[in-house]
């Protein structure tokens, strides 16, 4: 995984995000709503750098380029943030779009606005009783949801509701075994 650049930006734009909340109007009275999840969803984080050189904003395009633009995640240094204790440190990144750059003369002022994924310890525990492999091609995998090799099969053969063969726990909110 791949840090962002070492550069302290001039200013910072940190959006909260919003609740899982949906709204739904009924007939002859106020909306009913809906909470979806316990947690936020939707933090952003704009950062605004004034006055850099053109090795500081190559520094910016090649991490943009490294993490495939807006698809791969990667880690920010805590200065960032000044040091300050702001987001976990267990927080991922990825670009929400890519960078903006105003070119000034011999300098460059750029904007940068990061999604930032909050850590979630989710547990998926697939046990396919005696299932193998056999004929289809393992394919190595990782995301935030699952990791090891796809596709993911969960094969019961010949089980029976009273002596399951294969189970398939789903376990969240920071489930830990």
């Amino acid at each position: 995984m791949t840090t962002y650049p070492t550069l302290v930006p001039q200013s910072i734009d940190f959006d909260l995000g919003r609740m899982n909340i949906s709204e739904q109007q009924l007939l002859g009275s106020g909306p009913i709503r809906f909470r979806h999840s316990l947690r936020t969803t939707g933090y952003n984080l704009r950062l605004v750098y004034r006055a850099l050189t053109q090795a500081q904003v190559e520094s910016l395009r090649d991490h943009y380029n490294e993490v495939d633009g807006t698809y791969r995640e990667f880690d920010v240094p805590a200065s960032i943030w000044g040091n300050l204790n702001v987001a976990a440190t267990t927080s991922l990144y990825k670009y929400a779009a890519p960078p903006e750059e105003i070119h000034t003369g011999l300098h460059y002022e750029v904007s940068v606005t990061l999604r930032v994924i909050f850590g979630v310890n989710l547990l998926y525990d697939l046990q396919g009783g005696g299932a193998n492999q056999s004929t289809i091609a393992a394919t190595s995998f990782t995301s935030f949801a699952f990791q090891g090799y796809a596709p993911f099969i969960l094969n019961g053969g010949a089980a029976d509701p009273d002596s399951p063969a294969a189970t398939l726990i789903l376990e969240g909110k920071g489930a830990d075994r």
